[in-house]
């Protein structure tokens, strides 16, 4: 009995020192397998990455190499047009600026020459201020008068009255305030007529005599007076305010 149980047991341990030999072969041979798997497998994703790769470079040298497609005729209009409204809009930005550069330019000449305008009217105005008003009073008394084109430095026309075929002429003196009146009067007097009619009557023997330029001048201290083309010019002034020089380029200058 106990060699029968000794039998089996040693039958028993048999298989067991077996059967971990055969778990090393097959340890083994799955060690084996599974490397040879994991290389098809690195083999296989390796070819397939590189077919990936020809195929995306062959694509791509197909895109460069396709040629575009041709535009259609509304395609072509619209690009005309485009082109076109950019050229124009580039061709008003260039000439904006030069534009209204001129156009300030016309701006300020044109205020220029009505400021002129308006200075030159202002001075001719006042130029011709006396002559405009003598004329008026002229016309309202009947008789030819003029403005004397001399006037004595100072002076300045400061009123003009007028009656019945009667205008007197008043200065005045800025600086001293001293008056002097021209009156011109129409008569039919010639030059003795004046001597001996006014003259003597007023200026008593107190008075001289100054020809100039065919015009008789009687003169008594600043007063004067003497007759030309019907009109009886009459000259009154303050003692000493004019010379004989002064009052002789009054009467010739009318």
């Amino acid at each position: 009995m106990l060699e029968k149980e000794q039998n089996r047991v040693i039958v028993c341990r048999k298989p067991r020192v077996s059967t971990t030999v055969d778990r090393k072969k097959v340890t083994g041979q799955m060690r084996d397998t599974i490397l040879m798997k994991k290389n098809e497998i690195i083999v296989k994703r390796t070819g397939q990455f590189k077919k990936a790769v020809t195929s995306v470079e062959k694509t791509e040298q197909q895109v460069l190499v396709q040629p575009q497609a041709r535009p259609t005729a509304k395609e072509l209009k619209d690009t005309a047009i485009e082109k076109a409204l950019a050229s124009t809009m580039k061709t008003q930005v260039v000439e904006k600026s030069p534009k209204m550069h001129f156009g300030f330019k016309r701006i300020l000449l044109a205020l220029a020459c009505s400021v002129a305008a308006v200075f030159a009217i202002v001075y001719f105005v006042n130029l011709n201020a006396p002559n405009i008003s003598l004329k008026v009073a002229a016309m309202q008394t009947g008789i030819e008068a003029s403005y004397p084109s001399y006037v004595p430095r100072d002076y300045s026309l400061s009123d003009i009255t007028s009656e019945s075929g009667r205008i007197t002429l008043n200065f005045k003196n800025s600086s001293t305030s001293e008056n002097f009146t021209l009156t011109e009067e129409k008569s039919s007097w010639d030059t003795n007529a004046l001597l001996n009619n006014y003259v003597r009557k007023e200026y008593k023997d107190d008075y001289s005599v100054i020809k100039e330029q065919g015009l008789t001048i009687y003169v008594s201290n600043s007063n004067a007076t003497w007759v030309n083309g019907g009109i009886v010019y009459k000259l009154n002034a303050p003692a000493n305010s004019l010379t004989k020089k002064q009052i002789k380029s009054i009467a010739v200058s009318l």
